[in-house]
């Protein structure tokens, strides 16, 4: 009887959660600004504040983003445009922290022989049609006097993109590192503006289903996010810098060749990726990740591209972010 009593305590005790150590799966893709993701879990940061992840990596957004809805992983990194991209699609998603930004690493990549005047009327390859990287070439076409209407968008992965401009078949891309360095040096293409060009244009952060994010304790997203900060310190530390070369180029690049060292310092030199006082500032009460939703939002009205409309404080949650900051 008491064998009997003891087993039900305990089946008890794991289906309500206590005494229960959840793993967390946490998606990423083969991007710098990611790379944190792979540090905290190579060097045990996670672990040393209570928090059992295990990075999944991919060799792809798209394979990530279904990898969440579907809920074969709890949380993912993108590009938060991305997001907002999935949620006017009807996706349940949340956002919880805005954790860094392309600085350089998102190009507009012409022809040499091309000017930015002949961009009107022309395709554009873009290796993403959601807000993140329209939000950045509307910048760019508006500072031209110009707007998204005057351009053809087609969009086609990294690779593929870099690939056509090479082979001549598109004049003008919106594409990122690694590729956009590739296209860059082999198509005979100049940069004329990137993601430095206007700062913060395209930040990058976690999302979680907004189903599966009820079911999560905050104190457990708490501790993964300091992971993510001890991981960060450990990066700005230039004393890490061999140990960290090899741990981008096996696990955040692990499904690409390894890069040398002049390839991955520029790339590393194209992420901003936020330090403590950074996050609070991106990710307090209307501070500035809820002034660029509403900014996104005006983007996609203004260019009759808001297929459903949100409000910041319906699509972040920034509670747990904050109590790590705390």
């Amino acid at each position: 009887m008491k064998r009997i009593f003891f087993t039900a305590i305990c089946v008890c005790l794991i289906f309500s959660g206590t005494g229960y150590a959840k793993t967390y799966k946490i998606g990423t893709a083969p991007w710098i600004g990611f790379s944190p993701n792979n540090v905290a879990d190579a060097k045990g940061f996670w672990k040393l504040h209570g928090a059992d992840v295990k990075v999944v990596n991919f060799s792809n957004a798209q394979e990530m983003h279904n990898a969440l809805i579907y809920k074969r992983i709890d949380i993912a990194h993108e590009m938060l445009g991305t997001w907002c991209g999935l949620y006017m699609d009807d996706i349940p998603l949340t956002m919880i922290a805005e954790l860094g930004w392309s600085h350089g690493g998102d190009k507009i990549i012409i022809k040499k022989k091309m000017e930015t005047s002949g961009m009107k009327g022309q395709n554009i390859g873009i290796y993403n049609s959601t807000p993140a990287v329209i939000f950045f070439l509307n910048k760019y076409l508006a500072a031209n006097q110009m707007k998204l209407s005057d351009v053809r968008l087609v969009e086609m992965e990294l690779e593929g993109l870099a690939d056509n401009f090479i082979a001549n078949r598109f004049q003008f891309i919106v594409n990122c590192d690694p590729a956009a360095l590739r296209a860059e040096r082999q198509g005979n293409g100049k940069v004329v503006a990137s993601s430095a060009s206007y700062p913060g244009c395209i930040p990058e952060g976690y999302a979680v289903r907004t189903d599966v994010l009820k079911q999560i304790p905050k104190d457990d997203l708490a501790k993964i996010f300091k992971g993510w900060i001890e991981a960060v310190k450990w990066i700005k530390d230039e004393n890490n810098w061999e140990e960290y070369k090899q741990i981008l180029n096996t696990k955040t690049f692990e499904v690409e060749k390894p890069y040398s060292d002049e390839d991955l310092k520029q790339m590393v030199d194209a992420v901003r990726i936020h330090d403590e006082k950074m996050l609070l500032e991106r990710n307090k009460d209307r501070g500035d990740l809820f002034l660029w939703l509403n900014e996104v939002k005006t983007m996609l009205k203004e260019n009759n591209l808001l297929k459903k409309d949100f409000k910041p404080e319906e699509i972040f949650d920034n509670s747990a972010i904050k109590e790590a900051l705390q």
